[in-house]
């Protein structure tokens, strides 16, 4: 009798679930957290009538009724109750920080490790396309300077879990700015020693995001500031206001956005915009700013950029008459021919200096 019982309330809350989302469903939270695009519902025709079943099941999966609140529940056990997060690719650290890991984008975990170490044939080709890069561009009277933002493991490394160790002596982005540093004269930075001394006063970067925050960006900044000769204030003078944070990737990860989200974030004022105007704003697109005041540096600024420049943006974009700041998923040699700038910058987060294997301006 009791099975015939569990039976039977399953089988209405099957039958109960659509009709009751269908009426009250508008009054729950429907956002995917996912980072990725909901499938969309695909349009039956006979030529694509093999794949329209499979099409037509991940469609309705990504809109079942009370999916997202099924997930966070899900989520949400196996993060306290088994203290695992639910998406493989993020770290459950100490004092609830997340960190980023995934084999898909180079192992940043390995590389803390010392692991996937440049060979030195790979060595040889990133310093051969970043000399032709510099020559190129020299050709053309413009400086260029590659700019790599550290990882938040190797700022924050005291908050990964025990097992993980101590970050080792020699990985990739460490050996690969000294190789150029020794070898050749281009323009390499790397603030992190910038970074780990900041930290001892500032947050740095988000708990529950893979990226800097802005006092983090405004200290890379300054960095690659001094290495254009560009004059920026230092973080001591700057008025830090605190706010809420607005993203959290990684807690978007696991669908735990809402119950972790008690991080914080910090806006920056206190230094001269030079009356700073943006042009447009388009996320994987392009930045493009000009200031209209005086006092900003004459030179035209190019950068190649991925999302960790979206919080330097400002602070780069307002000492510099012009600028653009393409985001590397639209970049092509052809869109850099189209402007004149007097300075290139490369910028890429740690994770992926593995793409300089690929990139150089002829």
């Amino acid at each position: 009798m009791r099975e015939r019982i569990w039976i039977l309330a399953f089988f209405i809350t099957i039958c109960c679930a659509q009709p009751f989302w269908l009426a009250c469903g508008s009054a729950f939270e429907q956002e995917n957290h996912e980072n990725r695009t909901a499938a969309e519902r695909p349009v039956f025709s006979l030529a694509g009538i093999e794949e329209y079943p499979a099409a037509y099941e991940a469609y309705y999966n990504d809109r079942l009724p009370f999916r997202e609140q099924l997930i966070r529940i899900n989520s949400g056990m196996e993060y306290y109750v088994f203290d695992t997060p639910s998406n493989p690719n993020v770290i459950k650290g100490r004092k609830d920080w997340l960190f980023y890991n995934s084999s898909a984008d180079d192992n940043p975990i390995e590389s803390y490790k010392g692991l996937h170490l440049f060979t030195q044939e790979e060595l040889e080709e990133i310093t051969d396309n970043l000399l032709r890069t510099q020559a190129a561009l020299e050709e053309r009277g413009i400086e260029f300077v590659l700019f790599i933002a550290p990882d938040k493991e190797r700022i924050y490394p005291e908050l990964l879990p025990g097992y993980y160790g101590e970050p080792a002596k020699e990985y990739r982005t460490g050996q690969l700015v000294k190789w150029l540093r020794e070898n050749t004269d281009i323009r390499v930075v790397y603030p992190c020693e910038e970074l780990l001394s900041a930290k001892e006063t500032y947050q740095v970067y988000y708990r529950l995001d893979t990226h800097w925050n802005y006092i983090g960006a405004y200290v890379g900044t300054c960095a690659l500031m001094k290495e254009l000769g560009v004059f920026m204030p230092p973080l001591e003078e700057m008025e830090i206001t605190e706010t809420e944070p607005t993203i959290c990737d990684l807690a978007d990860m696991i669908n735990l956005r809402g119950p972790l989200n008690t991080d914080r974030d910090f806006l920056l004022s206190g230094y001269d915009t030079y009356h700073l105007i943006t042009d447009t704003h388009e996320l994987t697109g392009e930045y493009r700013y000009h200031c209209s005041g005086e006092g900003a540096d004459p030179r035209r600024l190019f950068m190649v950029r991925d999302s960790f420049a979206d919080a330097m943006d400002d602070f780069t974009a307002s000492r510099f008459a012009e600028s653009d700041m393409v985001h590397y998923s639209s970049y092509s040699q052809k869109r850099f021919e189209e402007e004149t700038p007097d300075i290139f910058v490369y910028e890429t987060v740690e994770r992926r200096i593995g793409e300089l294997k690929g990139f150089k301006i002829e």
